[in-house]
């Protein structure tokens, strides 16, 4: 009698101990359809690659896709801010200043895909560190692994009579999640072992984290920034600025749903092409929202050039462009202008339509109105 390709989980109120190792059967996921939509994925992948690094000064994007993709992953969450919000929480980081709430939330997010991004780039490889780092930085907490005493499982949404019931419970046991961990590990980092294909490798290993669920809380949050990390360990990025988290909150749903049938009934297929399409369909998105903005700060340069007298001008747009929100401070703390001709230069730029005052708090803010169209689009 042939053995199953993988073993699915029987019982949802168990610990799934028996997970699988990796890698999983090529037959799960090797046929026609994924490799067309992996051609597809890497075609776009790597459109965005090359806009990405052929862009002189890449603080635009750094500061500003990044930033859209942690509220787009906090939103999965149920974590929601506006990007009003979000913004002046953005603009007054690493001032005297107490963010609270859902944007301080997001900007942990953010700076924990930035310092996984660091990891990899001291470390070169994933390692327990790495995710117990992102962890921390996720939830602002000090513990790592869940211990074996911790009773975790999935729950049943909503408010309907199975609100609350176990849909899954990871494994646990001494050593179980750190055997699993060390497993993951050994399969993302060995490509001569493992010589996978690294956005179906990065699907596999997604939805392996998850189901290990190794930590309280946070591992959706964190699984997410492992994704985007895969992919500049593996040179399809340089930099962690794809908006992946967009296409899982526009299919929440089916984001679940897959995971699910990979577990309950091993459908790896669906998965590994829901997790390629929204590679492709958020690569194509970034790719867009960058030469968009590309666009308007050559034309803003342009028209501040042609029709004013600033001095500094292209250092001026640089920083504008920079974060949705300027305040004087920015120019004067990067030394680029003295507080009264930072402050008369901005008025000249709402003068112009470029940007809009805005006072916030009691606190006077100048709203790049272009980089926020593009950014909300």
């Amino acid at each position: 009698m042939n053995q199953p390709l993988f073993h699915i989980n029987p019982d949802r109120n168990k610990p799934w101990n028996d997970l699988p190792d990796l890698p999983i059967h090529p037959d799960l996921y090797r046929t026609v359809e994924v490799m067309e939509q992996l051609a597809n994925t890497k075609s776009a992948l790597g459109r965005l690659h090359g806009r990405s690094i052929a862009i002189p000064n890449q603080g635009v994007l750094i500061n500003t896709i990044s930033l859209q993709e942690a509220k787009a992953s906090s939103e999965i969450e149920n974590i929601f801010t506006t990007d009003d919000e979000l913004y002046q929480a953005y603009s007054e980081e690493g001032e005297d200043v107490s963010i609270k709430g859902a944007p301080k939330e997001v900007l942990r997010y953010r700076e924990a895909l930035w310092a996984g991004h660091q990891h990899l780039m001291d470390h070169g490889t994933f390692d327990m560190d790495y995710f117990i780092r992102i962890y921390r930085l996720v939830k602002q907490t000090n513990d790592g692994i869940r211990p074996s005493s911790a009773h975790i499982y999935i729950k049943q949404g909503g408010t309907g009579p199975n609100a609350g019931t176990a849909i899954y419970t990871p494994p646990r046991g001494k050593g179980i999640i750190e055997q699993k961990l060390q497993n993951l590990l050994e399969f993302v980092n060995d490509d001569e072992k493992y010589p996978i294909d690294p956005l179906i490798k990065m699907a596999i290993a997604h939805y392996q984290f998850e189901v290990i669920h190794p930590f309280r809380d946070g591992n959706g949050r964190a699984g997410r920034i492992y994704n985007i990390n895969i992919l500049t360990q593996k040179g399809l990025l340089d930099l962690p600025i794809l908006f992946l988290s967009r296409y899982i909150i526009d299919n929440k749903n089916d984001y679940y749903s897959h995971l699910a049938s990979v577990t309950q009934r091993a459908m790896w297929e669906r998965w590994i092409l829901f997790m390629l399409k929204a590679v492709e369909v958020t690569a194509n998105l970034t790719f867009n929202k960058i030469n968009d903005i590309i666009s308007a700060k050559e034309g803003i340069l342009e028209a501040i050039q042609g029709d004013t007298k600033i001095r500094k001008s292209e250092m001026l747009v640089q920083m504008i462009f920079t974060q949705p929100l300027t305040k004087v401070s920015h120019l004067t703390d990067a030394k680029i202008f003295a507080e009264n001709t930072a402050r008369n230069y901005l008025n000249e730029l709402v003068e112009l339509g470029i940007l809009e005052k805005r006072t916030i708090s009691g606190h006077h803010y100048y709203l790049n109105l272009e980089l926020y169209r593009i950014l909300s689009e």
